[in-house]
């Protein structure tokens, strides 16, 4: 089989010409992150604002290190603003919580900046499969956190494109969502549930987890 002069080239450790060179596959961009980020959002009535939200960082490569980071908002009661709610950064890495929070959680809510989260250290368990269920158990000195999403839709891939909307990043992900999910702080499952919702034409929920995601900024 003939090869193109391009190739041959390549194959003999000579500089290929830019105008021989075939077009790049590789994306254009720094990457700013890669790794895993899972989510939960509980409603206790459809139509409403999460009573929960989690959103779980398990990172291989970043500017700060590697590590994790599992931002935590729950009116774990479902009762409206009362002392038991909770708004937490658990963390086994300090810098990694302040990168994700204000270099990249920022573009999509200003409140990770504007009203930063309490960040506190803990260590973090991983369990399960993509069949069953999946767990992450975030264990700190004065609270254990368990998430759990079963009952899992078929997977999919996403590509979030710099710009649209007002995204300054370009998302490549692996998407698994979950049909239901739990929240469990210190024995207690956070009221609500996961809800069903499209992304595209793929079926989606609130609770999904978001593997082989990396960005570009």
């Amino acid at each position: 089989m003939s090869r193109s002069i391009p190739a041959v080239m390549l194959a003999l450790g000579l500089v290929v010409p830019a105008a021989a060179q075939t077009p790049s596959d590789v994306k254009d961009g720094t990457v700013a992150v890669i790794g895993e980020n899972p989510g939960i959002r509980l409603v206790v009535k459809d139509g409403a604002p999460p009573a929960t939200s989690v959103s779980f960082w398990r990172v291989v490569q970043s500017p700060a290190g590697a590590g994790h980071v599992c931002f935590v908002t729950s009116d774990i009661a479902g009762d409206g603003p009362t002392p038991d709610d909770v708004r937490v950064a658990y963390t086994d890495n300090e810098p990694l919580a302040d990168y994700v929070a204000l270099k990249l959680m920022t573009a999509f809510d200003k409140a990770y900046g504007e009203k930063p989260f309490p960040v506190k250290a803990a260590r973090f368990e991983r369990g399960g499969d993509t069949i069953t269920a999946w767990k992450e158990t975030i264990r700190a000195a004065d609270a254990t956190v368990e998430l759990v999403w079963r009952d899992f839709y078929e997977p999919f891939v996403i590509e979030s494109r710099a710009g649209v909307p007002h995204n300054p990043y370009t998302i490549l992900s692996t998407f698994i969502p979950a049909r239901a999910a739990d929240v469990v702080i210190n024995g207690q499952r956070a009221a609500g549930h996961a809800t069903p919702r499209m992304r595209g034409s793929r079926q989606s929920s609130s609770a999904f987890l978001a593997f082989a995601e990396t960005w570009l900024k």
